[in-house]
């Protein structure tokens, strides 16, 4: 790779694009893999109570009710920090912001194993919320500032993969840990998983500060001709939406597709955070042992991730949005419904689960992959934030409604319903929405 092949991009455009092609390739694999590891610890630590309540409700006599709000109350502390964190981001860095991030939530995680009563996990729930904030929306708006938004898509699928794919280690490890270290020490299972995957978190933090690169001017990794190219590249992004030139923060808080877009993705993650903390039970109450739970629930995660890279690839070499998210979106609701028919027959109910996966996942890869057509860079640490804490708020509702309704009714039939409504509107929003603002991306 050389100048002459980055000058020679308007009149060669193959050969550009090879060589582009393989510029973010190196970047790619630079960043992705430690990222999506990232985010498979955050969603485990964040999750985990779903496969620990298994043990915990009966050793602790908490309710559904009580388990619910704690497995929700998590989302108070992300939603009232998680924009002051991400406009913190944008100041002192990536590498310093993971790095407290991290740190915190995985001392508080594997503190999850001294709770006793309900308000102690109240409080260390609402105290991981506090920490784990900016997570996620932070490294949406790390993205925006290496990949243009044509890559956007694919590099936002793999990252997504973190949570489609901790499933695959959360099911066995929590069946494995829970069931073979069961009164190890005089600690209960459920108190050895908050442990062993809450302290994984802090060293992983640390290793981020010393492995990234905050941008790619700051990479060592990147010669000058490289670093030149993604800046060239991005700088194009911004003269194709002139008028983010001029857009500040204050302008995307009051842009109604800012707010159309949290609400958006707060109809999606209705279904992830209510399968999430919801599906271990479900599985169990099926007659499935906690080993075999954790197995089965494999198989939705690996429909998700295969279905985030292809759906996400094709989202991005199609330059569209909009259809890709309604259609995955009705998938996703038309697999949940479908599971309402086999409540007692766990093989075709895991392959509903795992339609709904489908659905789901890619819909909510294609969903982040709109802010950073729509917002500035000025402007997209403070939006993406936006979007994100009005869609973690579904953190909050959905397992504490789903408890709420398990409760009421005994079963999860209507939870299912409602959780598939929610996803067919999200796909009405999208369409109808953002029908007249729209842009390739």
């Amino acid at each position: 790779m050389n100048t002459a092949t980055f000058a020679a991009g308007a009149t060669a455009p193959s050969l550009a694009e090879t060589s582009d092609d393989a510029l973010f390739r190196k970047i790619t694999w630079r960043l992705l893999p430690l990222l999506f590891a990232c985010y498979v610890l955050n969603y485990l630590d964040r999750t985990n109570i779903g496969y620990a309540q298994l043990q915990m409700k009966d050793q602790l006599s908490f309710s559904d009710t009580v388990f619910g709000l704690g497995a929700g109350i998590f989302f108070i502390g992300y939603a009232v920090f998680e924009i002051p964190s991400n406009l913190m981001l944008a100041k002192i860095g990536v590498r310093a912001t993971l790095l407290r991030i991290m740190g915190l939530w995985g001392l508080t995680s594997a503190a999850m194993m001294f709770a006793t009563t309900p308000t102690h996990f109240y409080v260390l729930r609402f105290l991981l919320g506090v920490f784990e904030a900016g997570f996620a929306p932070g490294i949406l708006f790390y993205l925006t500032l290496w990949f243009p938004a044509g890559r956007r898509a694919k590099a936002t699928a793999l990252f997504f993969m973190g949570p489609a794919a901790a499933p695959l280690f959360a099911g066995p490890l929590a069946g494995i840990v829970m069931t073979s270290l069961d009164g190890a020490y005089g600690l209960a299972g459920w108190q050895w998983l908050f442990l062993v995957e809450g302290v994984p978190s802090v060293v992983l933090g640390v290793a981020v500060f010393f492995l990234l690169s905050n941008t790619p001017a700051d990479a060592p990794w990147l010669n000058d001709i490289e670093k030149q190219r993604v800046r060239h590249l991005l700088e194009h992004d911004l003269a194709a939406h002139g008028s983010h030139e001029r857009q500040t923060i204050a302008s995307a808080l009051r842009d109604g597709r800012v707010w159309l877009l949290g609400f958006i993705s707060f109809l999606v993650i209705l279904g992830v955070y209510a399968m999430a903390f919801w599906q271990p039970t479900m599985l169990k109450g099926m007659g499935l042992t906690v080993l075999q739970v954790g197995f089965y629930s494999m198989v939705p995660a690996l429909a998700g991730i295969a279905a985030m890279i292809i759906i996400g690839g094709h989202s991005d070499r199609q330059g569209e949005r909009r259809w890709h998210f309604a259609i995955t979106a009705c998938v996703g609701a038309l697999g949940l419904s479908l599971t309402t028919l086999f409540m007692k027959s766990p093989v075709p109910a895991v392959a509903c689960l795992a339609l709904a996966a489908i659905g789901i996942s890619s819909a909510f890869t294609i969903l982040w992959t709109v802010p950073g057509i729509l917002l500035s860079k000025k402007a997209a640490a403070a939006g993406i934030a936006l979007i994100s804490t009005i869609g973690g708020c579904a953190g909050l509702v959905a397992p504490l409604v789903v408890g709420a309704i398990k409760t009421a009714t005994g079963g999860f039939t209507l939870s299912l319903y409602l959780l598939s409504g929610a996803l067919v509107l999200a796909a009405v929003l999208m369409l109808v929405g953002l029908r007249l603002h729209s842009k390739p991306g």
